[in-house]
């Protein structure tokens, strides 16, 4: 259950990542689909996250085994990319983590975003998102 009664929404739950992503509607698209993150290496569902807003790139690294992840697309901007630790407001650095996706009309994906769950103070946002403007888009549902 989401506690939205302080200046922040907070959650017991890494499932309401993907509520707070359907509120957010980040690039003002709704939020059709949701896929949590969860380690290739070792199953485990919290992680770091550095990202770079301006270029569109978020990167996880497994707080267990330490694996690193190009998340969606962001492998295409890494030459690029100055990405930045992400941090909790309570100093944590340790979330789960869950994708958004706002779907076209023509089923490709419009729009993605990063939601996070703070596994120290339950306090969820979006770290960054970005707009897809590209086909096919399947490859995206199975790297976040």
């Amino acid at each position: 259950m989401i506690d939205k009664s302080g200046e922040w929404w907070k959650s017991n739950s890494a499932d309401d990542i993907g509520e707070y992503l359907r509120y957010y509607e980040a690039g003002g698209y709704a939020v059709a689909r949701v896929v949590s993150s969860s380690c290739e290496s070792c199953s485990s569902d919290t992680f770091g996250l550095k990202v770079d807003d301006t270029e569109g790139y978020a990167c996880r690294a497994c707080s267990r085994c330490g694996t690193t992840h190009a998340m969606l697309d962001s492998v295409q901007t890494e030459d690029v990319a100055e990405p930045e630790v992400c941090a909790c407001p309570c100093g944590s650095e340790t979330f789960n983590i869950a994708v958004g996706y706002a779907i076209r009309p023509d089923d490709e994906v419009r729009w993605v975003s990063i939601g996070c769950r703070c596994t120290d103070c339950g306090l969820l946002g979006c770290y960054t998102d970005w707009k897809i403007n590209y086909g096919p888009t399947d490859s995206l549902f199975t790297s976040a």
